[in-house]
């Protein structure tokens, strides 16, 4: 058995952002090396040989990642800097003293009702609808806390069989496909859990707003990023199920063969999400490849599952 760890503080400076402008200059941002971000963190690993013996081996390794990551510095006057503008404005913030990946949203704090509207804070019109702070904060981060893998390789005579997995833990996702999911002929399917909690006028303590059935200008759907979008984005993925067989040289001399193994591979056959998880993959996002925009996700397209066989020939 063998264990290694690590221990790593990095400072990163000069980061390349967009500084915001006094509204004097006609401009909002400006492109600035202002930023600089600091990780601090542990890398183990852990190798061993489980099983040993004549027909029967077994052999894991275990890697783990424990990352910190904060910002320190953004230039001058440390102001902080909106980013992923989107509907209804900035979805993520870069801010000293937090993650470099942070959400940028309202808190939920329920729902319009008849309450509301005789006391003066709502609307007639608003029953129904998101009720929530008025400012804007921090609710979520789209950089995980640990990160790892673990990877199995047995063999049983002539068979070999590998099973690599993936976790990571302590991170969130912004769903934004919940600006779509609230009314009825909009641009997407509904969620269970909105129809079956959505606002009725019978529930004034949901946090789910009523269901719309319009016609045209999609009426239910959101325009304003709050804290019931985003969801744990723990996983742990099935990144690869192999198993062959290696065939008798003694066998294989006869057709001019050294060497015959065949096998079948599965490529990310099996994902585990939290349950209030509710896209198709937790790695996905609709940001492409922003560094500041991880786990944002918008209908985007998940990991393909890939199933295949093999053959491995030396003569």
């Amino acid at each position: 058995m063998n264990f290694d760890v690590s221990y790593y503080h990095k400072k990163t400076t000069d980061l390349l952002l967009d500084a915001p402008l006094p509204t004097s200059t006609g401009f909002s941002t400006v492109m600035k090396n202002i930023g600089a971000v600091k990780n601090q963190g542990l890398d183990m690993m852990i190798t061993g040989t489980l099983v040993n013996s004549e027909n029967f081996n077994w052999k894991s390794s275990l890697n783990l990642n424990y990352n910190k990551n904060e910002v320190v510095q953004l230039g001058e006057n440390n102001a902080d800097i909106l980013m992923n503008n989107w509907v209804g404005g900035a979805n993520s913030i870069i801010r000293v003293g937090e993650n470099l990946n942070s959400f940028y949203g309202y808190r939920r704090l329920g729902v319009f009702t008849q309450a509301d509207v005789d006391a003066g804070n709502a609307k007639s019109e608003d029953i129904g609808r998101a009720k929530r702070t008025t400012e804007k904060e921090i609710i979520g981060k789209g950089l995980p806390d640990w990160t790892g893998s673990f990877i199995n390789n047995l063999s049983y005579k002539n068979f070999d069989f590998t099973l690599d997995l993936q976790f990571v833990k302590g991170v969130e996702v912004m769903q934004q496909f919940y600006h779509s999911t609230y009314d009825r002929f909009g641009i997407t399917n509904g969620l269970k859990e909105i129809l079956t909690d959505a606002y009725n006028g019978t529930n004034p303590n949901t946090m789910q707003q009523a269901i719309y059935l319009t016609n045209g200008g999609h009426r239910g759907q959101e325009t304003n990023v709050d804290d019931s979008w985003i969801a744990d984005g723990s996983y742990l993925r099935v990144n690869l199920i192999q198993l062959g067989y290696t065939f008798n040289p003694e066998i294989l001399k006869r057709a001019g063969m050294s060497r015959l193994r065949i096998y079948a591979n599965a490529n990310n056959p099996f994902l585990f999400t939290a349950k209030e998880f509710k896209g198709y993959d937790p790695e996905s996002t609709s940001q492409g490849t922003s560094q500041f925009g991880q786990n944002m996700t918008f209908f985007a397209y998940p990991r393909a599952k890939t199933f295949s066989l093999g053959v491995n020939v030396t003569f």
